[in-house]
């Protein structure tokens, strides 16, 4: 049984080129983690399911458009998996480890997608930039920050009527946490998707402007 079967387990239907891009990933991703630490989880199924299938889970949530920012996409995720789902979409992924940008435009460039970069960067240094304020559609960002701190970071990068969405685990004190900036940001929480990996309670938070 291969590997790849994990997908439609979670009702994620590949095209068959789309299964292509995720197999030559796969391997290009485990060839490179093995001599750069990029993620612990090192066994093909484990990358499947923890980082390609649940990069994907967005897709059941919201149909991507226009320009997307990933926050803190380290390996990738979600922003490289998305754009294969969503390949008209424009997606800049950003980490502020050198290692990790090295290795997204090396995945980027090796799988041959285009409308596509990684940047090395702090988010908090670049929002004020002209070219990334307010540019944004949606800004993703998975478990990458404590709920108040990543929200922080997202806001200014938000296009008037754009969301910011987070792949976060159920925590019910960090949503409690997160609210209580919400109006200081000017943002509203619009949906709570829960969904699991596993045995692991998931949950996307979508937020808008006020």
């Amino acid at each position: 049984m291969s590997h790849f079967s994990l997908f439609s387990q979670y009702h994620i239907e590949l095209e068959p080129s789309e299964e292509v891009i995720f197999r030559k990933f796969l391997s290009l991703f485990m060839e490179y983690n093995a001599h750069t630490n990029l993620s612990a989880i090192r066994t093909p199924e484990g990358i499947i399911e923890k980082h390609f299938i649940d990069s994907l889970m967005l897709g059941n949530v919201v149909e991507l458009r226009g320009k997307v920012l990933d926050i803190g996409s380290g390996g990738g995720f979600p922003g490289i998996p998305l754009k294969v789902l969503f390949p008209e979409v424009d997606f800049t992924l950003m980490d502020s480890v050198g290692k990790k940008v090295r290795a997204m435009n090396h995945f980027i460039e090796n799988l041959g997608l285009t409308g596509i970069r990684a940047i090395q960067a702090r988010a908090e240094e670049v929002a004020k930039l002209p070219e990334y304020k307010r540019q944004f559609d949606f800004v993703v960002s998975r478990a990458t920050a404590y709920l108040p701190q990543i929200l922080e970071w997202a806001e200014p990068f938000l296009a008037p009527g754009g969301q910011i969405i987070l792949y976060k685990l159920a925590s019910p004190d960090e949503l409690a946490e997160g609210k209580q900036i919400l109006k200081r940001l000017g943002l509203k929480l619009v949906g709570v998707e829960d969904y699991k990996i596993g045995e692991q309670e998931r949950v996307f938070l979508v937020f808008e402007r006020i």
